[in-house]
């Protein structure tokens, strides 16, 4: 009589070098895991970062947009307006006064001897 096999799902135990095997198995997986988890962590911030500066670059525009103006450093040329007794700041870039300041009497006193 022949003999028959047949395979059967039963308890194993694992001997202690398959244990050891087993636990440097999964000490290098907690390993990697560790690593790709700290690899998430710096990709999600470098985005979180990425996006925060798009989302201020867009609330800027658009409160740019909104105001229609914004405010910026303009080199202008400081002249006495002499009938208005004021030194006006000259906008450069298109002329327009800037700024209008009053002339003491000192300043006054200039113009007599110009």
């Amino acid at each position: 009589m022949e003999k028959e096999f047949t395979n059967e799902y039963v308890k194993y135990i694992f001997s202690e070098n398959e244990k050891k095997e087993i636990a440097t198995e999964m000490a290098q997986k907690v390993t990697e895991l560790q690593q790709a988890e700290d690899d998430k962590k710096a990709i999600m911030s470098d985005f979180k970062s990425k996006i925060d500066g798009i989302q201020a670059n867009v609330r800027n525009a658009a409160t740019k947009l909104n105001s229609g103006y914004e405010m910026k450093s303009i080199k202008c040329e400081i002249v006495p307006n002499w009938a208005e007794k004021v030194w006006e700041s000259l906008r450069e870039d298109n002329g327009e006064v800037a700024r209008k300041k009053p002339m003491t009497s000192d300043d006054l006193q200039m113009q007599f001897q110009e």
